[in-house]
């Protein structure tokens, strides 16, 4: 059997363990480095022809029985759709990132670049907090102590960090969570934050091997060495390690092999170590660091704590190091000194990574799991539905039919919106649902006839896939339906509604707008009966206004979230670029909402338009056909939407350390800060 096994130095160790545990077994290793993968993600490689390293990779995987992917999920599907005539072959094995045992380390970036460190290119979040409150190395060697570990949650990183292991495992076919409880009791079974041991890898390649149903032979690694023990290095702190039931050490290893004449070189102690991390760091400029964790909610609130709590432990700050953190409330030279974070582009956008970009500042209300929410507007408003419902809250759905099996009611449209109303795409539509529904508005036209000679409501076209056999069935179910919409209006607690276009067709005489043009899928355009228009925002604002004042009539309580739905326009009626087009439409939409907010103070903005469309996405939010959105585009909305708006606030930092691992994940290998450029 030939296998192929590409992924990082974790990949690499996997290597030597599986060629010693399986004798008959030819393998091959290839290390994914950044700029490889970044070259072949551009699109820009030629696949028949692209060579990887001295190997022939179309050839390599061709002749290989089986291709182990690591390095993440999202790099796994690039190579099975990269290279679809082997994807058959292509096997799933994880990438081991535990950052418990080292709450303190992270990496840090300059202008888009690893920092080097002492070792290697790990670095202490607390040795640069030091540093970026200008602290002196004797002051910042006192904050390694548990006071300050324990209100940076550095004693809370363990069950987080199973979690993330667990779900690699669940997703791998992997019995992790198994294997943590047996590596824990033995011992701190991890190197650094992603370079387990070597019986950690060894277990890892054994369950591979038995996934596979390949034969090996056991407990191969006693007679092997440690391979990533001669990468960089560090003992769990004594006050972390004491807590799984291990002593601990402040000492820290750079790479290489020690030997009786480099260990002076190689190993360091906390002082030497923060000194020599602080000669580092002067040879940068403190704009240009990168360091998200330092600009989360728990480091923000580190200064406050060591203003007004003493260390119980290690060496008091100086009033001088207290002045320091006080600094930047008294110097306010300009208007922009002080500010927070977020109203920096070069901090909020260009400093972070992608998945943990975070436009939401302060919501003006909370979601409990009793409150009824209910959704309305453009396609993308279903996906905060499926969120809330998942998550447990209370999706609220006044249009029901308990009779339908569960692949008729979803034909059928129930549960799409929390009424059959179908997308309703402008203001305009929306408050002549309200208008009707109450008996304020009777539309001349009641039905459009389809092709097939069935009928279909004008104001719901899509609702029937099948149609109305006549007259009596459409009014019935529209009965239903006006009940239906009146129970949500006067019940709901938040209604979010997305924005979604300015075009539409409305009927000359009454005034009836329609949320797609007469002809697409029923009736027929006239120019005598039909007009297009493009709302401009003032019509927008109006029709919201009205339908706000009349909702809190029918219920004094109701909320309202806006949101503009990302997706831009499919085509456009006006006589120019649809690119330009949507330009409009989208900017008419966001002025709109701002203006409605400000106004209405049970009114409130989520940016899911922002989130998904924001130039630091780089596109990589849309498919190929750069309108539909991709499914970590809308877990980034949906995740931002309930870390805000609900009350899930004990989720708020096992969430940064999920997304720290992530951003762990994407870091292919340490010596891979050879390859930069």
């Amino acid at each position: 059997m030939k296998l192929l096994m590409i992924g990082n130095c974790q990949a690499m160790g996997m290597v030597k363990l599986i060629k010693a545990m399986c004798v008959d077994i030819s393998i091959d290793y290839l290390q994914l480095l950044p700029s490889t993968y970044e070259s072949m993600k551009s699109g820009l490689t030629d696949f028949n022809s692209f060579n990887w390293g001295d190997h022939d990779i179309n050839t390599l995987m061709s002749e290989c029985d089986l291709i182990f992917i690591q390095s993440g999920e999202k790099i796994f599907k690039f190579f099975q759709q990269r290279f679809p005539d082997t994807s058959h072959k292509i096997r799933f094995f994880p990438n081991i990132i535990f950052n418990a045992f080292h709450p303190d380390m992270l990496y840090i970036t300059d202008k888009g670049k690893q920092l080097p460190s002492p070792t290697g290119c790990y670095h202490s979040s607390i040795a640069c907090f030091g540093w970026l409150n200008d602290f002196t190395v004797e002051e910042t060697l006192s904050l390694f102590c548990e006071d300050v570990f324990k209100a940076l949650g550095f004693f809370d990183y363990w069950q987080v960090s199973v979690n993330y292991l667990v779900k690699q495992g669940e997703a791998s076919n992997l019995p992790l969570d198994k294997m943590i409880e047996s590596w824990s009791k033995r011992d701190i079974w991890m190197h650094t934050i992603n370079h387990p041991k070597v019986f950690v890898l060894a277990d890892v390649a054994r369950a591979l091997l038995g996934r596979e149903k390949i034969p090996f032979v056991p407990n191969i690694e006693e007679n092997l060495g440690d391979t990533l023990a001669n990468g960089p290095c560090w003992k769990a702190y004594p006050e972390i390690a004491s807590r799984f039931g291990f002593e601990g050490q402040y000492q820290f290893k750079n790479r290489g092999r020690i030997t009786s004449k480099n260990v002076g070189e190689l190993l360091f102690g906390l002082e030497d170590f923060v000194r020599a991390s602080f000669e580092l760091f002067a040879t940068y400029s403190k704009e240009g660091f990168n360091c998200p964790r330092l600009v989360s909610k728990k480091y923000d609130e580190m200064s406050e704590f060591l203003k007004n709590q003493p260390l119980q432990k290690g060496m008091p700050l100086s009033i001088t190091a207290i002045n320091k953190l006080s600094q930047s409330d008294i110097d306010s030279s300009h208007p922009y000194k002080g500010l927070h974070d977020y109203q920096f582009w070069r901090r909020a956008i260009e400093r972070v990574p992608l998945y943990e970009v975070d436009p939401v500042m302060k919501p003006r209300f909370k979601l409990d799991r009793e409150s009824k929410v209910a959704t309305a507007g453009s396609c993308f408003a279903q996906h905060i539905s499926r969120a809330l419902g998942k998550n447990g809250f209370n999706y609220y759905v006044s249009e029901k039919d308990t009779s339908l099996l569960s692949e008729e009611y979803n034909e059928r449209n129930y549960g799409v919106f929390s009424a059959r109303f179908g997308n309703i795409y402008t203001t305009s539509q929306l408050l002549q649902l309200f208008d009707r529904v109450y008996g304020n508005f009777d539309p001349i036209e009641k039905y459009w006839l389809r092709s097939d000679g069935k009928l279909v409501d004008p104001f719901r076209p899509q609702i029937e896939p099948d149609g109305f056999l006549n007259i009596a069935e459409l009014e019935k179910s529209r009965i239903e339906h006006f009940a239906a919409v009146r129970k949500m209006f006067e019940n709901l607690d938040v209604l979010v509604f997305t924005l979604g276009l300015t075009e539409t067709w409305r009927h000359k005489v009454d005034g009836a707008v329609y949320p797609l043009a007469p002809g697409v899928v029923a009736g027929k355009m006239k120019p005598t009966i039909y007009e297009f228009v493009n709302f401009g925002i003032s019509q927008v604002v109006n029709d919201m206004q009205v339908f706000i004042n009349k909702l809190v009539r029918v219920n004094p309580q109701a909320k309202i979230i806006l949101t503009v739905s990302p997706v831009p326009l499919i085509a456009t009626y006006e006589n120019r670029h649809v690119l330009v087009s949507n330009t409009y439409s989208k900017s008419v939409l966001r002025v709109a909402a701002e203006v409605i907010i400000k106004r209405n103070t049970c009114c409130d903005y989520f940016p899911s338009y922002e989130i998904i469309t924001g130039n630091y996405t780089k596109g990589e939010y849309f498919e190929d056909d750069l309108r539909s959105i991709k499914k970590e585009g809308v877990d980034h909305v949906m995740r931002l939407f309930l870390k805000h708006y609900t009350n899930q606030q004990e989720s708020t930092f096992d969430e940064d350390l999920i997304n720290e691992n992530l951003q762990v994940s994407q870091v292919f290998c340490d010596e891979d800060v050879l390859d930069r450029k």
